[in-house]
């Protein structure tokens, strides 16, 4: 089903130091569509000989004038990201509307990047049978003979000839992988088993570091292990498409380069779909990117494949190039210049040097002494089973320390992840705080757009939804210290920029310090002040460092755990080093394992 629906809309974006304004009278303006049918809002110069248009009468017939301009790059019309195209699927009247696919592709990783809410999971679902598309005619769906040929001739034609014989068998990888213990009980070697179609298992296993947790309950894992645990029994089937639904979430820095590789090797002989909203993982893992693009819970939108990089900085300009296509108002930009000088404020507290052991051949923890500065935002780094919580709940009072009296403060703690329970997200949020309170509005319903949520209930909620409700909880409390456990999980990647804002905007306003425990290093680099690194041999042992410089902590991280990290040359994001690459080798040599500054037009040799 084709439509038009808002696809005339286009603005004109104009280089005002290439303008002639001679030569623009004599080629713009004259070829204008409007001023040569006598209509206002066209193309003119004005008294400061600039060349303008207003913007409401932009139209596709402009093109033609902006064409006889004969410097290049001076005036471009650009398309506005509104609904238009076929339409491959329509839950109802008036619901939300897909228009596209990922070409799903033998022997590569397709990347899938995009906001929450514009039809990622929908795409996934049909491509892998569990949704046949009615190509938005939903009162009299069509049969599998219309949908092959309405498709024919594309690169999806073999695919949906596969899907209407039955033939594509798909495994997949669930986003919430927090809830799996809710489905399977048991050991985790038992479910691999059952799950092992290739006889595979014990690769994966020893690949994905999850071997030690064979004989483990389900009911009994961390987060990052059962995300581990369900990326493996996905890659152990003997499938035609598997479709990897954020599998970063959880998972360290190290945990997540090691997930990539296997993914990668798996995408050497099979056709594999990743959605990850974590920029480094994607970069690592795909071979080809698709951009969704739309507005959430009304329609979405495909692009074409682009390349890794340029899909990914495409993205966060918010212009696709290739499409002449602009899919959001603005630029996503981690400004990284605006540090508080946090070491000038007052202290906030002071914790002592403290330990915790658990017993003999058990876990134990020896961390040093800090201190915390008002408005400080200390972001907490370190693989995953090294006493990041640990030392959260000692420091809440929640685990004693072993002589050490753990300081006397209040700390609102936000867990990895909130329990859905049955009630109205508003009715949760109530408990803590008057959720109609214009302070709470202003610091951090708004800023996280938590109002569309009140009325929803918190098991109805997306993994990211969730998330955005515990960060608002947590945030909403009294307390002296807010410490948020891994808040970025589940979050797209505006939803990341947007909560980055609102926590630099809370500790500003209340002049709290905040900790912040997470595993994206692009978030951390934008939000924190300083940093403090855990170290040790995870289930094991776990020591820390002192509070330092936040880029003196990412580098001291980062050597622990043996990776070195570029920045890309056009928007600063960083990107991992392949080892043994020259980028890894100077940065290596130098000591820089976080490349703190970037050049921007630098060519990067890993890419070539």
């Amino acid at each position: 089903m084709n439509t038009d629906k808002n696809s005339k809309r286009f603005i004109v974006a104009i280089d005002q130091e290439k303008i002639e304004p001679d030569l623009a009278r004599e080629t713009v303006v004259n070829y204008d569509p409007l001023n040569r049918s006598g209509k206002e809002g066209g193309f003119h110069i004005t008294e400061e000989g600039e060349l303008h248009i207003d913007n409401e009468k932009v139209m596709e017939a402009h093109k033609m004038a902006i064409n006889k301009y004969p410097h290049e790059g001076a005036i471009q019309l650009i398309r506005l990201d509104r609904e238009f195209g076929e339409q491959i699927h329509q839950f109802g009247e008036n619901s939300f509307r897909l228009y596209g696919l990922p070409e799903p592709q033998k022997g590569r990783v397709v990347g899938i990047l995009g906001r929450n809410g514009i039809g990622k999971s929908t795409a996934l679902k049909i491509l892998s049978g569990d949704i046949k598309p009615n190509l938005g005619e939903f009162e009299n769906p069509p049969d599998w003979k219309k949908i092959k040929e309405e498709y024919r001739g594309t690169g999806l034609q073999e695919h949906f000839n596969k899907l209407a014989e039955e033939e594509i068998e798909a495994s997949y990888k669930p986003q919430q992988v927090d809830k799996i213990p809710e489905f399977h009980d048991g050991e985790v070697g038992d479910l691999l088993e059952k799950a092992d179609e290739k006889d595979s298992a014990d690769m994966f296993a020893e690949k994905l570091d999850i071997d030690h947790l064979l004989d483990r309950d389900i009911g009994e894992l961390s987060g990052g292990e059962l995300q581990r645990v369900a990326i493996a029994s996905t890659l152990v089937k003997d499938s035609s498409i598997y479709v990897i639904d954020e599998p970063s979430s959880f998972l360290d820095v190290k945990q997540r380069l090691n997930v990539g590789r296997a993914v990668q090797e798996l995408g050497e002989e099979k056709a594999v779909l990743v959605v990850e909203h974590d920029l480094a993982t994607l970069d690592l893992v795909s071979s080809a990117i698709h951009v969704f693009h739309g507005e959430p819970a009304a329609y979405g939108m495909v692009s074409n494949a682009l390349s890794t990089r340029e899909g990914i900085n495409q993205y966060l300009e918010g212009y696709l190039k290739t499409h002449n296509l602009r899919i959001r108002d603005d630029s996503i930009d981690f400004d990284r210049t605006k540090r508080s000088q946090v070491e000038k404020k007052s202290e906030a507290f002071n914790f002592p040097e403290m330990r915790k052991d658990f017993g003999e051949e058990e876990f134990e923890l020896e961390t040093e002494a800090g201190t915390l500065h008002e408005e400080e935002i200390l972001a907490v780094f370190g693989e995953n089973g090294v006493g990041k919580t640990t030392f959260a709940k000692m420091l809440a009072g929640a685990l004693e320390p072993e002589k050490e009296e753990a300081p006397d403060i209040s700390i609102s703690y936000k867990a990895q992840y909130l329990e859905a329970k049955d009630e109205l997200v508003e009715t949760a949020i109530g408990k803590h705080v008057n959720p109609q309170s214009k302070k709470f509005k202003a610091r951090i319903a708004e800023p996280l757009g938590l109002q569309n949520l009140y009325e929803q209930n918190l098991e109805d909620l997306s993994g990211g939804e969730l998330q955005r409700v515990g960060i608002a909880i947590c945030l909403a409390r009294d307390a002296d210290i807010y410490l948020l456990d891994e808040p970025s999980a589940y979050m797209d990647v505006e939803s990341r920029v947007e909560l980055g804002k609102a926590l630099k905007r809370f500790a500003r306003k209340t002049g709290k310090p905040l900790m912040v425990i997470d595993h994206d290093l692009l978030l951390l680099d934008y939000i924190a002040d300083r940093g403090m690194v855990f170290t040790g041999e995870p289930g094991k042992t776990g020591k820390t460092t002192e509070p330092m410089k936040i880029g003196d902590a990412m580098n001291e991280f980062l050597e622990e755990v043996d990776i070195t990290f570029r920045r890309d040359p056009e928007t600063g994001r960083p990107r991992a080093n392949k080892p043994g690459s020259q980028k890894d080798k100077e940065h290596r040599k130098n000591d820089e394992f976080y490349e703190q500054k970037s050049i921007k037009k630098e060519s990067d040799e890993d890419d070539e």
